[in-house]
Formats: C-alpha cells, structure tokens, sequence
C-alpha cells in the first residue's frame, strides 16, 4: 500500500514513522521520493493498520492509478 505525507512534513516525520513501525509493525516498508513528495509504502497489513490509525493526520492513502494523471490525490 502506498501513502502521501502531506505537504509542509519531511525528513523528521519520516523518521518517526519508521522507528514506530520498526518498534511495533511489521517494519516491511520503504520510502520514496518523486517530484516533491514523500510516499510512504508498507507490504504488511499490519504496517497499513498502523499508518491508517496512528498517523492518518499525516498520510493519506494513494492509489497506483492516482499517479498516471487520470485520478485525483
């Protein structure tokens, strides 16, 4: 699953995403950055619960398809 931080966060929001799901998921996730934004993307559903609950004010969800111009962010 992938996910956007908002814009304005960065490398310290990154970084205390990952050390909680390190601590307390799965830690399968990785981060990348494309024109500008940070995406934020996890290959565990244990991981997604957590982004989805505990920094939903910091991501929103993104689908695949968003990303070729025929969707909406």
């Amino acid at each position: 699953m992938k996910f956007l931080l908002h814009k304005g966060l960065g490398d310290s929001t990154i970084k205390q995403i990952g050390s909680y799901l390190r601590s307390r998921g799965a830690g399968h996730h990785w981060i990348e950055r494309y024109r500008g934004d940070i995406f934020v993307f996890v290959s565990d559903a244990v991981d997604e619960e957590i982004l989805r609950s505990k920094f939903a004010s910091l991501l929103d969800a993104v689908n695949d398809t968003d990303m070729d111009g025929t969707g909406s962010r």
